[in-house]
């Protein structure tokens, strides 16, 4: 009697092995695609910001730059989530909306250094979560997806970098 009990449990365990490596690989494909959506979507309003607030006509431009640039992406993953089955926020999360927040409270000179400061973080933050997804992540399309976008995410990061305010840059121009 033990023995087909012992059985019949090896056989349950052996059943749902299969279905527990899907449930862990969808969840981490799944956190992927939700935070890639809350970064893209912060990346768009920051972007809408700037472009309306920036001193620097340069800042301007780049903002413009991530509204287009990310919405575009942003556009991509929705339809890709939706393949997948995955619900993407529809508003930023707590963290984000904080950020965006804080954004939103400055004006003048200080409104573009912290601007582009988060332009660089972020997108220093959005590389890491797109190379570990392209490497580490199960779904294959979602992969693909994350491993084409890193090229013009790390275009997006030098571009920051050079537009960051000489005073904070080290240039003291």
């Amino acid at each position: 009697m033990r023995t087909i009990f012992l059985l019949a449990i090896g056989t349950i365990l052996a059943a749902l092995s299969p279905l527990s490596a899907r449930l862990v690989s969808d969840s981490v494909d799944e956190a992927f695609v939700i935070a890639a959506a809350d970064g893209g979507m912060l990346e768009v309003k920051l972007g809408e910001l700037a472009s309306k607030r920036a001193t620097m006509p340069k800042h301007k431009d780049f903002g413009k730059m991530m509204i287009k640039d990310h919405s575009k992406v942003n556009s991509e993953l929705k339809a890709l989530a939706k393949k997948k089955q995955i619900i993407i926020p529809a508003k930023l999360s707590q963290a984000k909306q904080q950020m965006y927040d804080s954004l939103s409270a400055m004006s003048g000179e200080s409104f573009d250094m912290l601007y582009m400061n988060m332009m660089i973080a972020s997108h220093e933050e959005t590389i890491g979560l797109f190379q570990k997804e392209s490497t580490s992540g199960q779904d294959p399309d979602i992969k693909k997806w994350a491993d084409s976008k890193i090229p013009a995410l790390k275009h997006h990061l030098e571009m920051a970098k050079a537009l960051f305010p000489d005073k904070l840059n080290g240039t003291g121009k």
